[in-house]
Protein backbone atom coordinates (compact mmCIF):
# COMPACT_ATOMS: atom_id res chain seq x y z
CA UNK A 1 0.00 0.00 0.00
CA UNK A 2 2.63 2.53 0.77
CA UNK A 3 3.92 1.84 -2.74
CA UNK A 4 0.59 3.60 -4.18
CA UNK A 5 -0.91 5.68 -1.25
CA UNK A 6 1.17 8.55 0.75
CA UNK A 7 1.21 7.13 3.89
CA UNK A 8 -0.80 10.04 5.31
CA UNK A 9 -3.85 7.88 3.74
CA UNK A 10 -2.91 4.63 4.48
CA UNK A 11 -5.66 4.62 7.30
CA UNK A 12 -6.94 1.43 9.67
CA UNK A 13 -9.81 0.94 7.59
CA UNK A 14 -7.81 1.15 4.15
CA UNK A 15 -5.66 -1.34 5.27
CA UNK A 16 -8.25 -3.64 6.57
CA UNK A 17 -10.00 -3.18 3.24
CA UNK A 18 -6.79 -4.88 1.45
CA UNK A 19 -7.41 -7.97 3.46
CA UNK A 20 -9.74 -10.75 4.64
CA UNK A 21 -9.64 -9.82 8.15
CA UNK A 22 -12.20 -7.33 9.98
CA UNK A 23 -11.65 -4.01 11.30
CA UNK A 24 -12.21 -5.33 14.87
CA UNK A 25 -8.97 -8.08 13.54
CA UNK A 26 -6.65 -5.22 13.45
CA UNK A 27 -6.87 -3.67 16.70
CA UNK A 28 -5.91 -7.09 18.03
CA UNK A 29 -2.37 -7.17 16.96
CA UNK A 30 -2.42 -2.57 16.72
CA UNK A 31 -3.30 -0.14 19.12
CA UNK A 32 -3.60 2.37 16.50
CA UNK A 33 -2.05 3.03 13.25
CA UNK A 34 0.57 5.00 15.01
CA UNK A 35 1.46 1.15 16.64
CA UNK A 36 1.18 -0.15 12.74
CA UNK A 37 3.88 2.06 11.66
CA UNK A 38 6.04 1.44 14.73
CA UNK A 39 5.94 -1.88 13.42
CA UNK A 40 6.85 -1.14 10.19
CA UNK A 41 10.04 0.76 11.13
CA UNK A 42 10.92 -1.43 14.01
CA UNK A 43 12.92 -3.75 12.20
CA UNK A 44 14.94 -1.06 10.19
CA UNK A 45 15.79 0.50 13.48
CA UNK A 46 16.91 -2.54 14.14
CA UNK A 47 19.21 -3.16 11.59
CA UNK A 48 20.41 1.06 11.74
CA UNK A 49 21.12 0.47 15.58
CA UNK A 50 23.21 -2.49 15.19
CA UNK A 51 25.20 -0.29 12.65
CA UNK A 52 25.44 2.73 15.05
CA UNK A 53 26.81 0.99 17.36
CA UNK A 54 29.55 -0.26 15.60
CA UNK A 55 30.35 3.00 14.64
CA UNK A 56 30.18 4.92 18.15
CA UNK A 57 32.66 2.20 19.55
CA UNK A 58 34.71 2.23 16.73
CA UNK A 59 38.48 2.48 17.20
CA UNK A 60 38.28 3.82 13.29
CA UNK A 61 35.31 5.71 12.94
CA UNK A 62 36.06 6.71 9.20
CA UNK A 63 36.06 2.86 8.32
CA UNK A 64 33.48 2.16 10.42
CA UNK A 65 31.49 4.88 9.35
CA UNK A 66 31.80 3.68 5.63
CA UNK A 67 30.77 0.78 6.60
CA UNK A 68 27.35 2.15 8.32
CA UNK A 69 26.19 3.90 5.44
CA UNK A 70 26.78 0.97 3.09
CA UNK A 71 24.66 -0.67 5.91
CA UNK A 72 22.09 1.91 5.35
CA UNK A 73 22.33 2.57 1.58
CA UNK A 74 21.28 -1.43 1.39
CA UNK A 75 18.47 -1.05 3.83
CA UNK A 76 16.64 1.47 1.92
CA UNK A 77 17.31 0.27 -1.12
CA UNK A 78 15.88 -2.97 0.53
CA UNK A 79 13.05 -0.82 2.16
CA UNK A 80 12.24 2.02 -0.13
CA UNK A 81 8.96 2.10 -0.29
CA UNK A 82 8.45 1.81 3.73
CA UNK A 83 11.18 4.82 4.00
CA UNK A 84 9.67 7.50 1.02
CA UNK A 85 6.57 6.82 2.96
CA UNK A 86 8.07 7.71 6.64
CA UNK A 87 10.29 10.81 5.26
CA UNK A 88 8.38 12.14 2.37
CA UNK A 89 4.67 11.85 4.52
CA UNK A 90 2.42 15.24 5.71
CA UNK A 91 4.76 16.77 8.22
CA UNK A 92 1.54 17.04 10.55
CA UNK A 93 0.99 13.82 11.10
CA UNK A 94 2.03 13.09 14.60
CA UNK A 95 2.04 9.12 13.82
CA UNK A 96 4.86 9.65 11.15
CA UNK A 97 6.61 12.61 12.27
CA UNK A 98 7.45 9.99 14.95
CA UNK A 99 8.47 7.10 12.78
CA UNK A 100 10.74 9.84 10.96
CA UNK A 101 12.25 11.32 14.37
CA UNK A 102 12.65 7.75 15.85
CA UNK A 103 15.15 7.16 12.35
CA UNK A 104 17.01 9.93 12.08
CA UNK A 105 17.60 11.38 16.07
CA UNK A 106 20.07 8.24 16.95
CA UNK A 107 22.13 8.54 13.88
CA UNK A 108 22.45 12.02 14.67
CA UNK A 109 23.16 11.68 17.82
CA UNK A 110 25.75 9.29 16.95
CA UNK A 111 27.36 11.63 14.35
CA UNK A 112 27.49 14.66 16.56
CA UNK A 113 29.65 12.86 18.90
CA UNK A 114 31.96 11.48 16.30
CA UNK A 115 32.19 14.93 14.59
CA UNK A 116 32.51 16.48 18.43
CA UNK A 117 35.65 13.88 18.77
CA UNK A 118 37.49 14.18 15.52
CA UNK A 119 36.55 17.89 14.20
CA UNK A 120 36.00 19.79 17.28
CA UNK A 121 36.99 23.32 15.68
CA UNK A 122 33.58 22.53 13.79
CA UNK A 123 31.36 25.66 15.39
CA UNK A 124 28.55 23.24 15.93
CA UNK A 125 28.64 19.78 15.53
CA UNK A 126 25.03 19.16 15.95
CA UNK A 127 23.92 21.02 13.24
CA UNK A 128 27.00 19.35 11.02
CA UNK A 129 25.62 15.90 12.17
CA UNK A 130 22.19 17.08 11.47
CA UNK A 131 23.27 18.23 7.74
CA UNK A 132 25.20 15.26 6.47
CA UNK A 133 22.80 13.11 7.87
CA UNK A 134 19.61 14.41 6.00
CA UNK A 135 21.89 14.83 2.46
CA UNK A 136 22.61 10.84 3.76
CA UNK A 137 18.97 10.30 3.53
CA UNK A 138 17.81 12.57 0.71
CA UNK A 139 20.46 10.61 -1.34
CA UNK A 140 19.55 7.34 -0.11
CA UNK A 141 15.81 7.77 -0.69
CA UNK A 142 16.97 7.73 -4.37
CA UNK A 143 17.40 3.84 -4.19
CA UNK A 144 14.90 1.37 -5.23
CA UNK A 145 15.03 -2.54 -5.11
CA UNK A 146 16.51 -2.03 -8.93
CA UNK A 147 19.54 -0.15 -7.75
CA UNK A 148 22.58 -1.82 -8.90
CA UNK A 149 25.36 -2.99 -6.63
CA UNK A 150 27.25 -0.32 -8.29
CA UNK A 151 24.89 2.44 -8.04
CA UNK A 152 24.59 1.43 -4.22
CA UNK A 153 28.55 1.56 -4.11
CA UNK A 154 29.49 5.09 -5.64
CA UNK A 155 26.43 6.36 -3.89
CA UNK A 156 28.43 4.78 -0.45
CA UNK A 157 31.60 6.64 -1.91
CA UNK A 158 30.23 9.83 -2.47
CA UNK A 159 28.69 10.28 1.01
CA UNK A 160 31.33 9.01 3.09
CA UNK A 161 34.03 10.89 1.12
CA UNK A 162 31.78 13.77 1.49
CA UNK A 163 31.71 13.39 5.61
CA UNK A 164 35.49 12.65 5.19
CA UNK A 165 36.07 16.33 3.93
CA UNK A 166 34.37 17.84 6.16
CA UNK A 167 35.54 16.41 9.26
CA UNK A 168 38.77 16.10 7.81
CA UNK A 169 39.37 19.77 6.66
CA UNK A 170 37.49 20.84 10.41
CA UNK A 171 40.52 18.98 12.27
CA UNK A 172 43.07 20.41 9.50
CA UNK A 173 42.08 23.25 9.90
CA UNK A 174 44.10 25.94 11.74
CA UNK A 175 42.46 28.46 13.75
CA UNK A 176 42.37 32.15 12.31
CA UNK A 177 45.31 34.59 13.04
CA UNK A 178 44.42 36.60 15.96
CA UNK A 179 44.06 40.18 14.79
CA UNK A 180 47.08 42.94 16.44
CA UNK A 181 44.34 44.23 18.91
CA UNK A 182 43.51 41.25 20.12
CA UNK A 183 47.23 39.96 20.85
CA UNK A 184 48.26 42.86 22.40
CA UNK A 185 45.14 42.65 24.82
CA UNK A 186 46.24 38.99 25.52
CA UNK A 187 50.39 40.14 25.80
CA UNK A 188 49.33 42.52 28.62
CA UNK A 189 46.65 40.45 30.50
CA UNK A 190 49.39 37.72 30.58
Amino acid sequence: MLEHHPAHAVSVAAVMARTTLSRKSFYVYFRDRSELLEALVRPLRADADAALQRWRTADDPVAAGRKALSSAARTYRRHSAILRAVFWSSEDDPDIEAARAGLIDPVVAVAETIIDRLAPDLPDPHETALALVTMNIHRMLTLTPESSDADLDTLVTTLATIWERTINTAADAKKPPLRRDESRRRSRSG
